[in-house]
């Protein structure tokens, strides 16, 4: 059984975005059939932000613009948590890749920032 929940959130700011998706699944037993009671979880959560723009006529000067940004470096991380509650028996991993890109649309180059999370939690 799974049951599938979509978000997009857009608030009052318009340079803010968010996606999430929340998966939740049950596996029958494989040698009674029976479903288990332990449930798996999985939510899928991508944020991006528009940090900064620039605003030129010449593309040169939007390239030069990336470069500088660029230069000074560009983020690229990812964490792994694993948290286990032995007290509810609550078991989660959460992983983050947080990053940078750019983006040139007409006469306007754009720095965005993204974070993309998924967490998985098991409930017993």
């Amino acid at each position: 059984m799974k049951k599938l929940v979509y978000r997009d959130l857009r608030g009052n700011n318009p340079n803010k975005h968010e996606v999430s998706m929340e998966e939740i699944s049950a596996w029958p037993n494989l040698d009674t059939g029976v479903i288990n009671e332990a449930k798996v979880s999985r939510k899928k959560i991508y944020k991006c932000f528009i940090r900064e723009k620039y605003i030129s006529e010449d593309v040169r000067e939007l390239r030069n613009w990336i470069c500088d940004k660029k230069s000074e470096g560009c983020r690229k991380n990812c964490h792994v948590l694993r948290h286990i509650d032995t007290r509810t028996g609550e078991n989660k991993v959460i992983c983050k890749v947080l990053g940078e890109f750019f983006v040139i649309h007409s006469n306007t180059a754009y720095r965005i920032v993204y974070i993309n999370e998924i967490r998985i939690q098991i409930d017993e």
